[in-house]
């Protein structure tokens, strides 16, 4: 019985290593061929990968060291707010070893953060439900909504994370990740327009979804799936 058992764990670990291999090293620098225009929004310039928080601090280090590339880049519009967007990839992800949460982040660079209902972007958006959240400090009022995809799942909030990394690991699948996090300041918004925050949140990342092509779009939504 118990040489049965060592066998099967033993098969289990192979398959592990193997799924572990099965995600391409240089798979994150993908995410460096973000689109130049999206929708009103066209790509600004930028001299290299970017990361410039407001504090630099010891929670905020820490989410840095996790991931194995760090994207940021701005989406400027001449009638638009310009839009802050964020990529962070892991090419493992654990269930001890998850995402930093966005709120998290901005709570402990001194935001008060207001929870807000999420966007469901509809089939237009891959499907894809936003998180999102308004981070103030002092007169800085920021928008921001984010989403993950883990592995071949885009699961919307924590519990569906951890299912999502439950049900890969029961099929020995040690999944890659990412998060996709956009922000604006609402002030930024024309004064009398139509447009809502959270129409502007969701109009963006529509964009960014549907104009992704493989493989970026297979990076961010698991657009063009395949075995990992």
């Amino acid at each position: 019985m118990f040489a049965g058992l060592a066998a099967t764990a033993s098969a289990g670990a192979i398959a592990f290593r193997r799924a572990q291999q099965e995600v391409p090293v240089g798979r994150g620098t993908i995410l460096t061929h973000l689109p130049a225009q999206l929708g009103s929004w066209h790509l600004q310039a930028a001299r290299a990968d970017m990361i410039d928080p407001v504090v630099v601090d010891i929670a905020f280090s820490q989410a840095l060291e996790m991931y194995d590339r760090v994207i940021e880049r701005d989406y400027v519009s001449p009638v638009l707010p310009r839009i802050m967007l964020n990529i962070a990839y892991k090419r493992e992800v654990r269930q001890e070893e998850r995402f930093h949460w966005p709120e998290f982040c901005y709570a402990t660079q001194g935001f008060h953060v207001k929870r807000l209902a999420p966007i469901a972007l509809g089939p237009a958006g891959d499907n894809v439900t936003l998180t999102q959240f308004v981070g103030q400090r002092e007169e800085r009022r920021e928008r921001v909504g984010y989403f993950m995809r883990i592995g071949n799942a885009v699961p919307s909030g924590s519990l569906a994370v951890r299912a999502a990394l439950f049900r890969q690991s029961l099929a020995m699948h040690l999944p890659d990740g990412v998060m996709v996090r956009a922000s604006f300041l609402e002030d930024d918004i024309a004064q009398g327009g139509a447009t809502t925050p959270a129409d502007l949140l969701a109009r963006f990342f529509r964009e960014l979804v549907q104009t992704a092509s493989a493989p970026l779009g297979e990076i961010l939504v698991n657009k063009h799936p395949k075995s990992i």
